[in-house]
């Protein structure tokens, strides 16, 4: 499934939600990509960094198209709260 096929809620408070929870699975996967990069004997199977960046592709483009749907003061605090983007 593309992450333009999911219907996303329509009230303000579900979409603040799904941004948080889509925040932190954005986290969670880049925790994981760098605890897997960063292994003492290093990588060996390049194929789960395509896992792992097809992954973080489908939460962002969701999150993306929930951000577009809130105001942008709100989605600027709300990159604040549990956000790997400022890594």
């Amino acid at each position: 499934m593309h992450y333009t096929q999911i219907t996303l809620p329509k009230k303000r408070d579900k979409l603040i939600g799904c941004y948080l929870y889509l925040s932190m699975q954005l986290r969670a996967l880049w925790v994981e990509y760098v605890t897997y990069a960063e292994e003492k004997e290093g990588p060996t199977d390049t194929e789960i960094f395509k896992l792992i960046f097809s992954e973080m592709d489908f939460f962002e483009g969701l999150r993306s198209r929930v951000a577009d749907q809130l105001p942008p003061d709100l989605i600027r605090t709300l990159r604040n709260v549990d956000d790997y983007s400022s890594w």
